[in-house]
């Protein structure tokens, strides 16, 4: 095995050669130790010629390795195994000396001490900085720049320019997408624009019309000019009529026309002249056709090119391309050509129909059988085909027939059918006598009627006394008399006779005698006068029909007939007058308080209020403990401004709560022996305090050396105080004392310093 600085391994150094291994010794993985520096480790087996190799070894040359691996000693370390650490730490130590045999990347000098110079970087120092924003930040070991490139440069040692379309330092930026590249300093659009752009910084689209490299292309038949795209003059939206592909610069093939040249060119005389556009035909339609495009069949009545000769008028239409009459003749004509007339007496199509009952026959028009001269005695109409309606007759119809006939003979208008109801006589002139009416004069008026109507019999000369309505079969309605019931009855009656107005059915209320012109005696009223009047205020003024008190009631009573006596409450004429509010109602003629005062009043009129201290029914209730006696209200005796001390309630008869006290009963008792021994008034705690508390009210703690009930016991003259309930020395002994209660004294220990 041999290492070297070439491949040659005779330039290299011997590092071992194998002279004691047998086949059967030598190891799976063996290791060795090479003092030596190089770049390459040459493994090299032989068999020479002469030599005598150990038993066991291959007559041929053969390697069976999995492999060689090489371990130098790491980066700062040389010597035997690898053990001492070199002295330089920027140089390649000699793995056995450690002396510096050259200079690692990034360093020169003696013993490799000196950075690389400002610029430059690398083995040697040899190598340039790029384009670094700062060359004082290019790094001297393998010329990364630190803080970046400048304008124009990226890559981690900024040497490679900017790629297409970007720029700026460390080519950062992006060019402007309108500009064809750009450049990379300064990203200004000095390469020309994109297709579609034009300015000094392609910021501007193609003017309207053009499009593509510096705008110089034309767009073409856009349909809408504003939609041709800037960057290859597709239209967008489509072609104008007339034009097809992307461009729009194709015109339509020859027979197509119109938007995107979907259309057919309709029948041209010519079609090379259809124009692609809009698929007129310029030099004019084949026969059968008319119109712009050509498109419309003739219409009715018109044939040949461009549809110009007109069909013969006799016939129904005619073939659109020659004009034949194959389509029949028109009504009224008959023959080949559609040129002969109906013969005499028929009309229409085919000349099938017959003519009417024409004056003139001869006048029977061939078309639609129309009398041009009018009709024959009996019959009407333009056809002369329809008799006269009832009531009329001669040529035409036009006369008509007397009114007083039943029609009449359309021929010459005698009254041969009979008359109308009401006339008589050979022509009907005759109408029937008083009493009689209708057909033949055969049917008699109404007995109520005075005479009727000789044609249906109506009352329209008026009816007889008593009756009325349009046939007088009414009697007169409640109130009216006579003739037609014209005449009114007198008010005073009950109704009266229909026939002469007398009051035979009685009197309306209020009124009595033969005729009822007399009203009721005076105090009575109403029907046959048989009802008294009320209290009335003027009896002379009781409503005669009704009883109502004109001038209103006496005292005592209200309402229109002044029976209903007054309400409680109210007195004197029509009880107008209300009792006074201290009475408990009051008599009804007078308004006296006769009847007893409200709650809280007393005194022969309920003026007075109760005595100082009383108040309610009869003023029989004695007032509570009220703070001032004079606000004791009279009626429901509440205190008004409040209640004694020990005292609540509205009425203040209810003592305080157990437990409070004073005004309103507001304040809290204190620690009393006996919580219901705190007098209701003043707190006063009557059977003393619990223990720790003293005073009337049992509320102040007892003062420093006493405890107990009303802390009436002193403390033991060894404590520092004491418990203000029981006494007990629980704040701690005066000095010299010990114990629960303080009763044991300390004593004292001496010690002897040594």
């Amino acid at each position: 095995m041999y290492v070297s600085n070439t491949t040659d391994r005779l330039q290299g150094t011997l590092c071992y050669k194998d002279a004691n291994f047998t086949a059967l010794t030598i190891p799976a993985v063996f290791p060795t130790i090479c003092p030596v520096h190089g770049q390459y480790v040459i493994y090299y087996n032989e068999r020479r010629q002469g030599v005598i190799y150990p038993r066991g070894y291959s007559t041929s040359v053969g390697s069976s390795l999995c492999e060689v691996e090489v371990y130098g000693c790491p980066g700062e370390f040389y010597g035997p195994y690898c053990s001492n650490a070199c002295p330089n730490t920027n140089c390649y130590c000699h793995l056995e000396t450690g002396t510096c045999q050259g200079c690692k990347p990034g360093y020169q000098g003696y013993l490799c001490k000196l950075a690389c110079d400002r610029g430059y970087y690398g083995a040697e120092c040899q190598q340039e900085c790029g384009h670094c924003r700062d060359l004082n930040q290019c790094f001297h070991t393998n010329g990364s720049c630190l803080t970046g490139c400048e304008a124009g440069y990226h890559g981690s040692k900024c040497d490679a320019p900017c790629p297409y379309g970007l720029f700026g330092p460390d080519c950062v930026d992006r060019c402007n997408d309108t500009c064809d590249g750009c450049n990379r300093f300064n990203g200004s659009c000095d390469s020309g624009c994109n297709p579609g752009w034009q300015g000094y910084d392609c910021q501007e689209v193609c003017d309207k019309g053009s499009f593509g490299d510096n705008c110089s292309e034309t767009c073409g038949h856009c349909r809408d000019i504003d939609k041709c795209s800037n960057i290859n003059g597709t239209c967008l939206t489509g072609c104008s009529a007339g034009y097809q592909g992307d461009l729009c610069k194709t015109s339509c093939g020859r027979g197509l026309y119109g938007a995107e040249c979907q259309q057919e060119c309709a029948h041209c005389r010519d079609l090379t002249q259809c124009v692609h556009t809009n698929g007129s035909c310029l030099t004019g339609c084949e026969a059968g056709y008319q119109g712009e495009t050509c498109a419309a069949p003739c219409p009715h009545g018109f044939f040949g090119p461009d549809c110009a000769d007109r069909c013969n008028d006799s016939c129904d239409g005619c073939n659109r391309f020659n004009g034949f009459c194959d389509y029949g003749c028109n009504p009224g004509w008959q023959g080949y050509e559609c040129q002969d007339a109906c013969d005499k007496g028929s009309f229409g199509d085919n000349c099938s129909e017959t003519c009417g009952h024409c004056r003139d026959v001869d006048e029977c028009f061939n078309i639609n059988g129309t009398c041009l001269t009018g009709c024959a005695a009996g019959y009407q109409g333009d056809f002369c085909t329809t008799s006269c309606p009832y009531g009329f007759f001669g040529p035409d119809c036009a006369y008509r027939c007397n009114d007083s006939c039943d029609g009449c003979n359309r021929f010459n208008g005698s009254c041969d059918s009979g008359c109308n109801p009401g006339w008589k006589g050979y022509e009907c002139r005759e109408a029937c006598p008083y009493g009689f009416f209708g057909l033949d004069c055969g049917e008699r008026c109404n007995d109520t009627c005075d005479g009727c109507n000789n044609i249906n019999g109506s009352c329209d000369s008026g009816c007889n006394p008593g009756w009325q309505g349009y046939d007088c079969h009414n009697a007169c309605p409640y109130g009216f008399f006579g003739p037609d019931c014209v005449h009114e009855c007198t008010d005073t009656c009950d109704g009266c006779n229909i026939f002469n107005g007398s009051c035979d059915s009685g009197c309306n209320p209020g009124w009595q005698g033969y005729d009822c012109r007399d009203a009721c005696d005076k105090g009575s009223f109403g029907d046959n006068c048989s009802e008294t009047c009320g209290h009335c205020r003027d009896v002379e003024k009781c409503s005669n029909n009704n009883g109502t008190c004109l001038t209103g009631c006496a005292a005592g009573y209200h309402g229109d007939v002044c029976k209903t006596s007054c309400t409680h409450g109210f007195f004197g004429p029509d009880c107008a007058y209300k009792c006074n509010d201290t009475c408990d109602g009051c008599n009804r003629f007078n308004g006296s308080c006769n009847s007893a005062c409200n709650p809280g009043w007393q005194g022969l009129e309920c003026q007075a209020a109760c005595d100082e201290g009383s108040f309610g029914d009869n003023c029989s209730e004695t007032c509570g403990h009220c703070s001032d006696v004079e606000n004791c209200l009279n009626i429901n005796g509440t205190c008004l401004t409040g209640c004694d001390a020990g005292y609540q309630g509205g009425l203040c008869k209810t003592q305080c709560d157990k437990g409070y006290f004073g005004i309103d009963c507001n304040e809290t008792c204190g620690y009393c022996h006996e919580a219901n021994h705190c007098f209701h008034t003043n707190g006063t705690c009557i059977s003393g305090c619990i223990a720790g508390f003293q005073g009337d009210l049992c509320k102040t703690t007892c003062q420093r050396g006493f405890f107990g009930v009303n802390c009436d016991t002193k403390c033991l003259d060894t404590c520092d105080n004491c418990n203000d309930v029981t006494g007990v020395c629980d704040q701690g002994c005066l000095p010299g004392f010990k114990g629960f209660v303080c009763q044991e004294g300390k004593s004292s220990k001496k010690s002897c310093k040594i």
